[in-house]
């Protein structure tokens, strides 16, 4: 009979040893599975992104131009699959891909090519002149190229010469605002033409926009421009007989001397062709545009905007927008003004008479309690209903005429865009970044260039933190979430049982 019990103890005891051989291989085999998928997929860069709630890959522009947009787009992303950058540009890239199925606008084919592997492709784009790190956006033969270090913000870790290298040695936090550039790549292949030249009027005291000073400099908009596609140049007026024939925007800055005769009739004969006007207005200062302006259905008057919305008293906070494609999207934001001229729209019937008219929107506006003020020099500034303008003032206006056409027609409508002062976008008044004066300016410029699209705030693809870790940090970290963290949770967790037997 004892026998018999130590026998049935003993193979108990067996049993046990086995199954716990059989608990320590099985879990052992799993650490190594989890281990090898997780080296594979990263070495495949595979990844499965959950959704959380709503939140969207790209922000409502971006979607208003693939929506804009007809055809097919073809996107190559020519990029390394081990850089930093190729995680957060594959993913608005899969974004983009997505968005495009759900709009009835654009479909988004995306293509990946690897320099290391994708040998014949790699050469073919690098004889079209694509650097690596790039993308490559084709529709109906027109190519644009964005490279990666215009979707890093300047500045940042990612732009060193360093890290531009395919295997990022550097390290650190960078923004990537890579959707804005995308979407911005997207609008300008619907354009008719390739190249977007803005021509910066010189010569009567304009702000300059190679001008890098702190408070009163213009380099900062500048910059924005050149990041949405836009070639800007200085242009004096005076000897042409006529705009260059690739401008495809006038800009008038804060002039602050009258232009001569020639120079009225060049810029209203380049009106009457279809031409782009952005006027920034000098306050007080006449230029002798304003009867060309007048023409076109948008009266500038002697008037200072003056308001109770204000941040120091000499300011004017707006918050009121027309509905128009340069202000759709600013309906919760505000727009900073200092000495802002008032605007008016004519309604004189032998100016606004006929059906190809001018149409005039007044894009920006005081409330009800605002006013044009006579003596802005003077505080507390208060209204003098005898001798003042009555509110609601305006301080920004666009004007459009043969605007129902389609927009890869050779034939230009013109379009003019008036702004109260030029100040409001100066880098001192930038830096702040708590307006929207920017977004105003941007979507003025995108909307005479034929872009109908206004900003609006991204919610995913754009202005994304990244880490920028090494290779060889994305197997440290791999190492220890997959092998050391595990591994120490097991030894605990013998250590524990034997404690516990004993």
């Amino acid at each position: 009979m004892r026998k018999a019990k130590n026998k049935e103890v003993t193979v108990r005891a067996a049993g046990r040893r086995v199954l716990k051989a059989s608990s320590l291989l099985a879990i052992g085999l799993g650490a190594v599975l989890t281990f090898f998928v997780v080296a594979l997929a990263y070495r495949l860069n595979l990844v499965w992104e959950v959704p959380v709630g709503k939140v969207r890959v790209v922000s409502e522009r971006t979607r208003d131009v693939l929506a804009d947009t007809q055809g097919t787009i073809r996107i190559a992303c020519f990029m390394d699959r081990r850089h930093a950058m190729f995680r957060p540009v594959s993913r608005l890239l899969q974004g983009l891909r997505r968005t495009s199925h759900s709009v009835a606008g654009a479909e988004i084919v995306v293509e990946y090519v690897d320099p290391r592997w994708d040998l014949t492709r790699a050469g073919q784009l690098a004889a079209w002149g694509v650097p690596e790190n790039a993308l490559l956006f084709e529709r109906q033969r027109r190519r644009i190229v964005v490279s990666l270090e215009e979707m890093v913000t300047p500045g940042s870790p990612l732009q060193t010469r360093e890290v531009q290298d395919s295997r990022v040695r550097g390290t650190g936090l960078g923004v990537f605002r890579g959707e804005r550039m995308c979407a911005a790549a997207i609008a300008r292949l619907t354009l008719p033409y390739e190249r977007l030249v803005v021509d910066w009027v010189q010569g009567h005291g304009e702000v300059r926009f190679d001008d890098y000073d702190e408070l009163r400099g213009f380099s900062d908009i500048a910059r924005e421009m050149k990041r949405d596609g836009f070639e800007l140049r200085g242009l004096s007026l005076p000897g042409l007989a006529q705009m260059p024939e690739d401008n495809r925007m006038l800009v008038i800055a804060g002039a602050r001397q009258a232009l001569a005769v020639e120079e009225l009739r060049l810029v209203e004969a380049y009106l009457q062709r279809g031409g782009r006007l952005l006027y920034l207005v000098s306050p007080g200062v006449k230029t002798g545009l304003e009867p060309v302006l007048e023409k076109w259905g948008i009266r500038l008057t002697p008037f200072i905007a003056a308001s109770p919305q204000t941040l120091s008293g000499a300011e004017v906070v707006v918050t009121e927008f027309a509905d128009h494609a340069v202000t759709r999207n600013l309906g919760n934001a505000s727009v900073v003004f200092g000495l802002a001229s008032c605007l008016e729209a004519v309604t004189d019937p032998a100016v606004m008479a006929g059906a190809d008219r001018p149409q005039v929107t007044l894009l920006a506006r005081t409330g009800k309690d605002g006013w044009g003020e006579s003596h802005p020099e003077v505080f507390p500034r208060q209204f003098d209903a005898q001798s003042e303008l009555r509110g609601p003032v305006a301080v920004a206006a666009v004007s459009e005429r043969g605007g129902n056409v389609a927009k890869d027609v050779a034939f230009k409508p013109t379009r003019l865009c008036v702004i109260g002062e030029a100040d409001f976008v100066m880098n001192g008044t930038l830096s702040a970044r708590a307006n929207a004066n920017r977004d105003l300016f941007m979507n003025a410029v995108s909307w005479l260039a034929g872009i109908d699209v206004g900003t609006a705030p991204s919610l995913g693809g754009d202005a994304t933190l990244v880490t920028g870790f090494a290779r060889r940090q994305w197997l440290a970290f791999m190492f220890w979430a997959a092998v050391a963290v595990p591994t120490c949770v097991f030894l605990v967790f013998i250590v524990m049982s034997l404690r516990m037997r004993r």
